[in-house]
Order: structure tokens, then C-alpha cells, then sequence
């Protein structure tokens, strides 16, 4: 130990000789007025041998690097806190200082006691070690990922009580047995234990939400009571593996005994903010210079750029064309390096856009194929993007009946009867209605791993909706009393509008609420018709409004479609579009623009070049957030070789087939 000591010793001197020499690069860009009360960092593997960062563990670091992270922040002016410290400040009992860092490292590696506690104990940092006490119990090799690693490769429990007696480490549980994916699809794809309902191939089923609970459970109470018996306190802290967290499993977590919660994100936390501490995940074994940037404030955006995808394209009766399917799709995708996919949830088979089927198991609805998180899943870790759930917002079929009695109601002829829209949507004023959307939402979380939520451009009602009772009487609450066949006054039409409007966006907002207790980081999105911006007195035409949606969502995905709205001159549309929204810079970097793919009149496709011109533009006036519907993977349309410098995200887009 003394010898590994010394090394330590020699290496922070050269270190610091070094760090002195290129760390102060940045000092001067560092934000010293952070919004944030304190910073985190997830560290995993440190070793001598890791080099550059093209090592094959991308979590691994070498421990040299590590030594001028450790002096970075010293020479800067952080102060590395403890657990402890955060806890107390959270209670009002401490005052954090400027510039807080708080430091953890995952997994339980050897390393943890050989390179990592030595350097900890000569800066005297505080840190917290999460451990996964199945790999400390086990005499047998561990399965890692995709390999096997030696039970030596991790902590002993008597490593673990000698640094705990240090007073700078502290303990807590990466789960007993959940650091690992299980079979969540029939597709055989493996998603993270801990918030994935396990698919049981033999009984072609799913757990069940209580059983579910019960394997959460028991897992964390193994964990808990393990590190209790070993360690001089119980854990307080959980940190969830991969970072996959869900509020569901947090309440269960706390049941155990647990009452912190650590998750991976950007990194920046705010003490009242949240119940969980969100780390930045360091890859790549950066040097002192990509360590700092983790560091430095940014207001820089990566750009979105969006391929909004039909699953019913994906869709097949045969199993083996519809993986041709699914894989034709990725390599698209993939070939594309594009951010974002909002793909299709529900099945339209006859494209009336309103949901007969969904494409994952629910309660309410048929199952048309279990496939949404299948595609998901595979979008996101072969395709690298995030994946929006393309969701309808009221208009779901539950048949004719059910929507003569709980559809949405309109004044025509002087009689208030169901609305003849093409949308058939259902009341969203509706009680039973609300419940058993909500129900259809909480059901897709739980099924499927996504990153946002698309609401479907079905969320409207026209200057003659809803005159349904609830919606009367909820209209009536704010003081607007409606009589159907009696006018309105231009102050009361004003009104009606505003009240419509907000009803749909709160109803939508208590949907995203639902599907965050499973989950919590989704972004939301939804789709504008572009004639609300274009034509003010059309607000009462659709209860939609730009000020509302870029308030209310993180995106809002406005319907670029001139020949959708028969546009004499599309040019001329287009550009007028923009100069509307020119006129809210502070709502800019929420707009997406997603731009017309297909003629619906015609059935035919909008020629590349139209849509190359659109986008050429959107760059020149500062639009960088845009993307197009539909795709046609299967017809490569729009064509790949075309659009790709134009939706491609890299810096210096190449011809594709050069890759």
C-alpha cells in the first residue's frame, strides 16, 4: 500500500507541474456566477493503461488523467463536497460553497481501493463508491456487458470498510443484481432491470406490474442490508444503474430505506429542484482540457433535425419482412446522422389519423404488434438518436358508439351533434374519456423506452367546438355560459378560444406528467398547424396558438406544409412563414420546422431540390432546427444522397457513399 502510495505521490507532482501549465487555459471562460448550486461527475474505471480514448472500456480512465482532473479543480478554485455536505445543505443546516463539486465513481472496481482512494486521500476529496453487491458477493467470474470479468477485477468487503473508516468515502448501493439488461420485448431486445417490465419468453407474457415491483424490491433490500452489515451506517444513497430511474421505482427504492437518489444527466443540480442528483458521465478518457469543458457555461444547442416516421411502414404479417424492415429503417437512420425520430405509436391503416390500433400493449385498444419499443429501442442504440413518441391526443377509436356519446360536439344546423371532422376526437372535457386516454399513455412508459412525446396534430377544435355538457360546464367555471344557438360577443369568442386552447394544453401537459412517473427526463413536443401564425383571427379556428406552445413545450413542431394548405405560390408561403416567426426571437430555438416529404392530394413526392431550397433557406435566416414528413424508407425517398448534406449533423458532411 505505501508503495502505491509513493507512486501516487510522484505522479500528482508531475501532474501538477503540468496541470498548472495548460489548465489555466480555460479559467478565465469559467462562468465564476453559477445558476447551478453544485456539479457532478460519474467516473467508472481508473487505470495505468488506458490510453487516448479509444479504449475499448469508453468509461475507463487513466488514472494520470484522473490526478490532473483532481488538480484542474484545485488550481480553479472548486471545493469538492461530500454527500453529507449536499444532504445538510438540502436541509438548510450548511451552506454549499461557490463552485461545489461533488465526485462519484460507479461499479465497485479494484481500482476504486489501488488508484482511486490514494489520490482522493492526498487531495482530501470526499467521494461517494456505488457498489453492486452481488459482484463483491460473488466467487465466480461476472458478467459485464457483453464479457466476463474476475471477481478480482472488484471491491472486497474488507477493502470497502477500511476506506469507509477514512471518513472521505461513503458507500452506496448500485443495486444487488440490476446492473444488467433483461429481455423486455418479444424481439428479445435487453433493456435495464431496474426500469423494464421483463418479458417471460416461456409464458409469452410480461411481468406484471406488481410483480414487477416485488423483483424491484427485492433486489434493493438485498442491497441495502448487505451494505448495512458491512458498513458502520446504512446507505442512504442509490445510485441507479446505466442511470435508467423511473419515480415508480424510486418510491419503492425509498420504501426499502433509501433517501438519495443518483442519476446520470448534464451534470448541474439545484438544491430544492429535485429529489435526484443529476452527474455528467465522463467518456473517453478526456485530458484536462476535455475535462474543463464539462465545467464551462455554454448556451450552445446542438441543432435538431427530425425524420418523422410512420411505424405502419414498418409493419408487416410476416416477422422476417418486418426485421428487413426494422433494419432497412436503421441504416437509414444511421446513414442520416440526424438527432431525432418521432415515430409513429398508434396504427392509422386506413390514414384517417385517428388511432384504431396501438403498436404496444395496452389496456384499451387492440395490439396491432407488439413494435414500438422494439424500433425504439433499436433507433437508439444502433441509429444513435433520441426517439419522440408520435402520439394522438384525443382522437382514438372506440368505436362509433363511443364516440356518438363521447366524442366532441359541434353547433351544425343549429343542433349541437357529434363533430363530422375527419378527426374523430373524443371529449378531452370528458371524464371517462381522460381516464382512459391517461391509461393508453401510462401504458406506452411503461412499455417502451422513448425520449419524448409528439403530440399528433388531432389537438384542436374548430370556432364551433366543443359544446359538449362537460365542456360547458367547464367553460362555465371561468365564467363564460354558453348558449349553443345564442351568439357570442367578440370579448366572449376571445375568451372561449383562450379557455379551448389552455384546456388542451393542460390535458396534454397532465400526459406528459403521466408518462414521467416511468419516464422522468422525456422532452415534450407538439405539432402546430401553420395557419394559426399566418392568420391571427385562425387561433379561433384551431384553439392553437405559438405564444402558447412555445411556453408550454420544450419544441414546437410546426407543419411547414404549404401544398398541404394548397398554397397558389409555395415559395412565396414558405418565406412568408418565416417572416412571422421572425417576430419571436426569445421562442426561436423551440421551433422546429418540419417540412412537407409527400403531396397527400396527389400522392406524390415533393421533389428533393424543394425540399434542398427549404432548408438552405431555414439555415440562412437561422431556423437550424427542422426536419420533414413522412419518410419513405423503403422507396429511399426523400433520396438519401440528396438530402443527407442538409439533414446530416456532422461538421463536415461527406458524400455517403465514401463512408
Amino acid at each position: 500500500m505505501t508503495r502505491v502510495i509513493s507512486l501516487m505521490m510522484l505522479l500528482l507532482f508531475s501532474v501538477s507541474l503540468k496541470s498548472n501549465e495548460n489548465a489555466k487555459h480555460s479559467l478565465e471562460d469559467v462562468d465564476n456566477s453559477l445558476k447551478y448550486d453544485f456539479f457532478a461527475f460519474c467516473y467508472h474505471d481508473v487505470n495505468s493503461h488506458t490510453l487516448g480514448d479509444l479504449d475499448k472500456d469508453s468509461g475507463a480512465v487513466n488514472v494520470k488523467h484522473l490526478a490532473q482532473h483532481f488538480q484542474w479543480l484545485k488550481d480553479n478554485g472548486y471545493t469538492v463536497v461530500s454527500l453529507e455536505q449536499i444532504i445538510k445543505a438540502k436541509q438548510g443546516q450548511y451552506k454549499l460553497p461557490e463552485k461545489a463539486v461533488y465526485l462519484t465513481f460507479d461499479d465497485g472496481y479494484s481500482s476504486f481501493y489501488t488508484h482511486i482512494y490514494p489520490l482522493l486521500k492526498a487531495f482530501n476529496y470526499p467521494a461517494t463508491f456505488a457498489l453492486v453487491t452481488s459482484w463483491i458477493e460473488s466467487s465466480k467470474p461476472i458478467e459485464y456487458g457483453v464479457e466476463l470479468k474476475s471477481n478480482q477485477d472488484f471491491l472486497t468487503w474488507k477493502q470497502v470498510i477500511e476506506m469507509e473508516s477514512s471518513g472521505l468515502i461513503e458507500f452506496a448501493s448500485h443495486s444487488h443484481d440490476l446492473h444488467k439488461g433483461i429481455v423486455a420485448n418479444p424481439q428479445n431486445n435487453k433493456q435495464p432491470a431496474a426500469t423494464s417490465l421483463q418479458y417471460l419468453q416461456e409464458k409469452s407474457l410480461y411481468e406484471s406490474e406488481k410483480d414487477y415491483i416485488a423483483r424491484i424490491k427485492s433486489d434493493l433490500e438485498t442491497s441495502f442490508q448487505l451494505l448495512k452489515k458491512h458498513l458502520k451506517k446504512p446507505p442512504r444513497a442509490l445510485v441507479w444503474p446505466y442511470g435508467s430511474y423511473s419515480e415508480q421505482a424510486w418510491n419503492v427504492a425509498k420504501s426499502v430505506g433509501f433517501s438519495q437518489s443518483v442519476i446520470l444527466q448534464e451534470g448541474k443540480n439545484y438544491l430544492h429542484k429535485s429529489e435526484h442528483i443529476s452527474r455528467a458521465l465522463i467518456i473517453d478518457n478526456p485530458e484536462v482540457s476535455g475535462f474543463s469543458s464539462y465545467l464551462l457555461p455554454s448556451s450552445y444547442k446542438f441543432p435538431k433535425r427530425v425524420v418523422h416516421v410512420d411505424l405502419d411502414y414498418v409493419y408487416d404479417p410476416n416477422a422476417t419482412q418486418q426485421e428487413k424492415n426494422i433494419s432497412q429503417l436503421i441504416e437509414r437512420i444511421h446513414q442520416l446522422k440526424v438527432s431525432t425520430v418521432y415515430l409513429q405509436a398508434f396504427a392509422d391503416d386506413d390514414g384517417d389519423g385517428n388511432a384504431s390500433a396501438l403498436y404496444f400493449p395496452n389496456r384499451n385498444l387492440p395490439m396491432k404488434a407488439d413494435l414500438f419499443n422494439r424500433v425504439s429501442w433499436q433507433l437508439k442504440t444502433r441509429g444513435n438518436v433520441e426517439v419522440y413518441a408520435w402520439m394522438p391526443v384525443s382522437a382514438f377509436d372506440f368505436g362509433e358508439d363511443f364516440y356518438q356519446k363521447h366524442g366532441v360536439k359541434e353547433l351544425h344546423n343549429r343542433k349541437v351533434s357529434p363533430a363530422k371532422n375527419n378527426y374523430k376526437r373524443l371529449s378531452i372535457f370528458d371524464d371517462t374519456v381522460r381516464g382512459l386516454i391517461k391509461e393508453i399513455y401510462s401504458d406506452l412508459a411503461k412499455s417502451s423506452y422513448f425520449s419524448g412525446l409528439l403530440f399528433h396534430d388531432d389537438a384542436f377544435l374548430t370556432d364551433k367546438e366543443d359544446l359538449s355538457p362537460d365542456a360547458l360546464t367547464y367553460y362555465s367555471s371561468y365564467g363564460l355560459n354558453i348558449e349553443p344557438n345564442l351568439g357570442l360577443s367578440e370579448q366572449e369568442l376571445q375568451l372561449w378560444s383562450e379557455l379551448k386552447t389552455k384546456a388542451l394544453t393542460d390535458f396534454t401537459l397532465e400526459l406528459a406528467e403521466m408518462v414521467r412517473f416511468y419516464n422522468p427526463e422525456i422532452k415534450t413536443a407538439r405539432n402546430l398547424y401553420a395557419r394559426p401564425i399566418l392568420q391571427q383571427e385562425s387561433i379561433h379556428w384551431f384553439a392553437q396558438s405559438l405564444e402558447n406552445f412555445s411556453s408550454n413545450y420544450d419544441y414546437v413542431a410546426i407543419m411547414a406544409m404549404p401544398y398541404m394548405e394548397q398554397a397558389d405560390n409555395p415559395r412565396q408561403w414558405f418565406k412568408r412563414l418565416l417572416d412571422v416567426l421572425d417576430r419571436y426571437p426569445e421562442y426561436q430555438k423551440k421551433f422546429l420546422l418540419e417540412l412537407q416529404a409527400k403531396d397527400w392530394r396527389t400522392q406524390k413526392y415533393i421533389d428533393e431540390h424543394t425540399l434542398i431550397e427549404q432548408m438552405k433557406l431555414l439555415q440562412n435566416r437561422g431556423y437550424v432546427n427542422y426536419g420533414y414528413y413522412p419518410d419513405d424508407f423503403t422507396n429511399n425517398r426523400p433520396a438519401l444522397d440528396l438530402i443527407y448534406p442538409l439533414m446530416s449533423l456532422n461538421a463536415f458532411p461527406e458524400d455517403i457513399n465514401n463512408e
